[in-house]
């Protein structure tokens, strides 16, 4: 029988019909000729078509998905808004030397061009089926009240449920990596000699109150904390950031052991480090964890933490391979994130297909492969898990929220048509999404945009974006400085074989 609940009466109702449904509810149905019906921003009733009528009096809006799969909407739990504006800008460069170029090209920023780099990435992701995002923001040299707002405003406009995790890190760059500072030309010990930390109290003051200052009534825009990776963080901004996150009852969103430059800075301890001052809990998620020690698992499955997989940035970036399948059999939720738009596109799905594959080569008993449908369920679970939505969304279920995907699935890329699950992973090249709903509101419609003019926003990113160009000349040779002594650190950390684990894939 056909899931339902009692329909309260409602004025609008729309209903999507003919499709074939992919619930990622607790049996995993799926269901052909399939009909789904919401009110209000709730999913009223999922099953067989036919056998349902809404409330007498009811306008109803009729969606024909023939030929379409329809989907809980794809939920993005790692991303940078800032990067948006430097598509193609990166490329063979690992992520130490990196990070120095994207602090240039993210700095100085006013709230109007921060608000059209998070209406870019809003683009692609809506296009994309993307209905929720975790944005680790970052705002330099220091986060302020109006950035904040300017971000926020960009996803209430663009429609999706988003929460934002504002980043800070005070210590100066060349203490946030395993190099000998006697490396480093006189220039540079003359430039981070006059670092400036961001105020503490600052930031958490902007964090505190913004929680309660921003439109969250609905429960589409929220706040995270977003301290940056631990080796960045002084231990008073570590515990300060605890302390707020006990008063607040806010979660925690933050990059870890991203590389094997910072797995050998404290050889694990990082997790523990953190469990230790009450900073991670079930409201938290961690970013990448591809340099993960085996005390770092346990620690991080006892804590409840989240951990987000971005695979496609950590293979251009040649961070590593995380070791998701034991993540999984360790019972730690996994999400997925595409990580910033510099480091390749903001489609969701991309993202999990490149972790299907890259799990496959680390794990040499095929029984223990974690086939589409199941990916695809992390996807939708651990990432509702990272956004603090379990069971609310990435599931269509009665009582969830309409966060609503309907994929166009007639392409070449689709016929023949075989199991919708592995289209959906495999073949989906992202230009199939066809319509989209958050919490009830159309946002992608006949594949376009109802809440943002595309081509605006697009015509003045181009033009920010040849400005931020300039800029980033300018600070090219400083950049360039660092390229040497950086090069050999890497090298000479990625030559030892003393560590226990191995993330990098190394051909004999």
């Amino acid at each position: 029988m056909p899931e339902e609940r009692p329909a309260d009466k409602q004025e609008d109702w729309t209903v999507i019909r003919g499709g074939t449904l992919l619930c990622f509810d607790a049996e995993d149905r799926l269901i052909e000729n399939g009909e789904l019906w919401f009110s209000g921003g709730e999913i009223r009733r999922v099953g067989d078509r036919g056998g349902f009528d809404p409330p007498a009096g009811a306008r109803v809006t009729v969606v024909d998905a023939a030929g379409r799969l329809v989907l809980p909407g794809l939920i993005n739990a790692h991303t940078h808004s800032y990067s948006a504006l430097l598509k193609g800008t990166v490329d063979a460069v690992p992520l130490d030397v990196y990070m120095i170029g994207a602090i240039a090209g993210g700095s100085g920023r006013t709230p109007r061009e921060i608000r059209i780099s998070a209406e870019v990435d809003c683009i692609t992701m809506l296009k994309t089926g993307t209905t929720s995002v975790i944005d680790h923001y970052s705002e330099r040299p220091a986060l302020s009240a109006a950035g904040l707002e300017a971000v926020a405003a960009a996803y209430r406009g663009a429609g999706l449920r988003a929460r934002i995790a504002p980043m800070i890190a005070d210590l100066p760059y060349p203490e946030t990596v395993p190099i000998n500072p006697a490396t480093l030309p006189d220039a540079l010990h003359d430039h981070y000699a006059s670092f400036e930390p961001p105020s503490i109290d600052a930031y958490l003051d902007i964090v505190e109150h913004a929680a309660t200052a921003l439109d969250t009534a609905s429960g589409r825009i929220g706040l995270l904390y977003g301290v940056d990776g631990p080796q960045r963080c002084s231990r008073r901004l570590l515990e300060r950031t605890a302390e707020a996150k006990a008063r607040t009852g806010l979660g925690l969103h933050t990059h870890m052991l991203e590389t094997k430059t910072q797995a050998v800075m404290r050889p694990g301890g990082f997790v523990e480090m953190l469990a230790g001052m009450g900073l991670i809990d079930d409201k938290s998620s961690f970013a990448h964890f591809v340099w993960s020690y085996g005390i770092d698992i346990l620690a991080a499955r006892k804590a409840g933490v989240t951990v987000v997989h971005p695979a496609p940035s950590n293979m251009m970036l040649g961070s590593g391979i995380c070791p998701t399948l034991r993540l999984v059999r360790e019972g730690i939720p996994v999400a997925f994130g595409s990580d910033g738009a510099n480091c390749g596109p903001s489609g969701l799905l991309e993202t999990v297909r490149a972790a299907t594959w890259l799990s496959r080569i680390t794990e040499p008993d095929p029984d223990r492969w974690i086939d589409a449908r199941g990916m695809l369920r992390h996807a939708m679970t651990g990432g509702a898990r990272a956004m603090g939505e379990p069971g609310r969304i990435g599931i269509l279920a009665p009582d969830a929220r309409a966060d609503i995907a309907v994929i166009d699935m007639r392409s070449h890329w689709h016929r023949p048509m075989g199991d919708p699950w592995n289209h959906l992973l495999y073949y989906e090249q992202g230009g199939g999404a066809e319509h989209v709903w958050v919490d009830g509101v159309q946002c992608l419609r006949d594949g376009r945009l109802l809440t943002l003019d595309e081509e605006a926003v697009l015509a003045e990113a181009e033009e920010i974006a040849r400005g931020h160009a300039r800029r980033q000349r300018e600070s090219e040779p400083f950049i360039a400085a660092h390229r040497e002594p950086f090069h050999r650190m890497i090298t000479k950390i990625h030559g030892r074989d003393d560590l226990g684990i191995e993330r990098l894939a190394r051909l004999a």
